[in-house]
């Protein structure tokens, strides 16, 4: 298998989605709000206003839309890249779940066409 630039090397399928989250860093008790920019079984992108170093570890919550839930995720930064000053996206690989992206998009899908 190629790991050069430009082969899709992930496993699972990734669903590109806006999901409002927040991350709390292993360190600094602070939430920092954020937004999925993918999301799958095993992983997801956020976008974020600072850079993390690889594997900086997070508790992350993703708030959906449709009736307030928080799911709960636990994952480690993997890679870090700036968009532009003040903009990131944050490759995560999560830990120790099986996350269930299909029915999480479906049900924000269907909550952001009520408005």
């Amino acid at each position: 298998m190629d790991y050069g630039r430009g082969i899709e090397r992930r496993l699972f399928t990734r669903f590109t989605i806006g999901i409002p989250t927040t991350y709390l860093e292993s360190g600094p008790n602070t939430e920092n709000p954020s937004k999925t920019y993918d999301i799958s079984i095993e992983g997801m992108c956020l976008l974020t206003n600072k850079g993390l170093p690889p594997g900086t570890r997070l508790n992350i919550d993703l708030k959906m839309v449709d009736t307030g839930e928080t799911i709960n995720v636990r994952g480690h930064s993997v890679w870090s890249s700036m968009l532009e000053p003040g903009k990131y996206r944050i490759g995560i690989k999560l830990e120790e779940t099986k996350l269930k992206p299909i029915p999480i998009v479906l049900r924000t899908i269907k909550a952001q066409r009520k408005y």
